[in-house]
């Protein structure tokens, strides 16, 4: 059979390259294609956000310390506590029980006369001029069997002087002086004492008069412990209450009838005496641990005599000083943290410094590690560990070692295919 006409050789030339021309097609646009993959693939992955390396925080051992053992007087009502710590009491009993204070009301009529007429710096204060009524107070005193000094019509004394021979000798009369003095009356004074008792938070504390002689000023021993601590912060009344002896021109030379100044640390403050208060004394002491001074205020009311109470003053604050104690809480370059990064790299998070502490009675520390997720190539910003230490919170200055250097790019190519699941997650990161 012939061939159509038109449909021969030439034809079939025509059609033979074709094939081979799609296949190059082809293979251009799948080059193509898989090169635009790979470039948004890698686009992709280099776009992610390096994660963050999470933190091996290191346990740390609680600290413990065994109950305090105070040794409280069996009578009346004391309290001991630490000096500046405002408003707290170590140990004590029959806080919040008003009781008689006898002439520890004194250090009441200085602070607020000190409120009224400053004294500035080692000045001896104002000259004060006494009177006819002065010296009578003498006479009115000795009649009920109240510590007096003289106090001649006419003689001059400086305020500090008055302030001196009340403290240290209890000088009734010269507190009256001091008070009517700086105040008009004795009334008037006492009017103002108690809006400055109330204003300075010593609601515990109440006077009837400038010498403790009325049964009706009182405090109770946590107050009094705040009054102890105001004392001991004004230069004026902190000085005079440790004063052993007072000698003012004029008038005489005086020791301090606080019975135990002196010893045992014992550096003021004030002794009371009478038949409805019975033998008090407010006191401040040292109490010295591994070099570190902890100052404490403390109060006895209602001892039966100046002596026993003395006496158990002492007991109280070697019992209250054996309950302190120094307690390290970390040690220079201890490691408290470690981050690990699977690519390579490592840093470490360490205590800067010893650190110690010194508490007293029953303790229990726990720590609070502040071990943030590092992101790689990013400086670590500087930290503090908190410890508990009973009811205490210290800071513990915290430094870094080591870094987290990025990762390479065959590690980056690799973070979505651990993101999908089609290689294994590590366990050392946190997204």
């Amino acid at each position: 059979m012939s061939s159509a006409p038109g449909f021969g050789p030439a034809f079939r030339r025509a059609r033979g390259p074709r094939p081979r021309l799609r296949a190059g097609i082809a293979a251009i646009v799948g080059a193509g294609l898989l090169a635009s993959v790979t470039g948004a693939y890698t686009a992709y992955a280099l776009a992610l956000p390096l994660p963050a390396i999470a933190p091996e925080v290191q346990p740390r051992a609680a600290i413990s310390t065994p109950a305090a053992e105070v040794a409280l007087p069996g009578y009346g009502a004391a309290a001991i506590g630490e000096q500046d710590a405002p408003g707290t009491v170590l140990a004590g009993n029959d806080l919040d029980s008003p009781r008689s204070i006898a002439s520890i009301t004194k250090v009441v009529t200085a602070l607020v006369v000190l409120d009224a007429r400053p004294i500035e710096g080692d000045d001896r204060g104002e000259t004060i001029t006494l009177t006819a009524e002065d010296e009578q107070r003498v006479a009115d005193y000795r009649a009920i069997v109240g510590v007096v000094a003289p106090a001649p019509a006419g003689t001059e004394i400086t305020q500090r002087s008055v302030i001196e021979l009340m403290l240290v000798h209890s000088a009734n009369n010269y507190a009256d002086t001091l008070a009517a003095w700086a105040f008009g009356s004795v009334d008037a004074y006492v009017e103002a004492a108690n809006a400055w008792l109330a204003e300075n938070g010593l609601e515990g504390i109440t006077v009837a008069d400038a010498t403790g002689f009325a049964t009706e000023s009182a405090g109770t021993p946590r107050a009094l412990l705040d009054l102890a601590r105001l004392a001991l912060a004004h230069p004026v009344t902190a000085t005079a209450a440790g004063l052993p002896v007072v000698e003012v021109p004029g008038i005489g030379r005086f020791e301090s009838r606080n019975p135990v100044l002196g010893q045992d640390g014992i550096t003021g403050l004030k002794t009371g005496t009478t038949n409805a208060a019975g033998s008090c004394l407010l006191f401040s002491a040292d109490a010295e641990e591994a070099g570190e001074t902890v100052p404490l205020v403390g109060v006895v009311l209602g001892g039966p005599t100046s002596p026993i109470v003395g006496g158990d003053v002492r007991a109280l604050l070697a019992s209250t000083r054996d309950d302190f104690r120094r307690i390290d809480l970390a040690a220079d370059g201890e490691v408290v943290a470690r981050y690990e990064a699977p690519w390579g790299g490592s840093a470490e998070l360490r205590v800067a410094e010893d650190s110690a502490a010194v508490t007293w009675g029953a303790a229990t520390s726990s720590s609070l590690i502040p071990a943030p997720r590092l992101r790689p190539g990013d400086p670590p910003e500087p930290q503090d560990m908190l410890v508990q230490l009973g009811d205490e919170q210290l800071r513990v200055g915290l430094e870094w070692s080591g870094s987290i250097p990025a990762p390479d790019l065959s590690w980056r190519l690799e973070q979505p295919l651990r993101l999908w699941g089609v290689l294994p997650a590590e366990e050392s990161l946190a997204r």
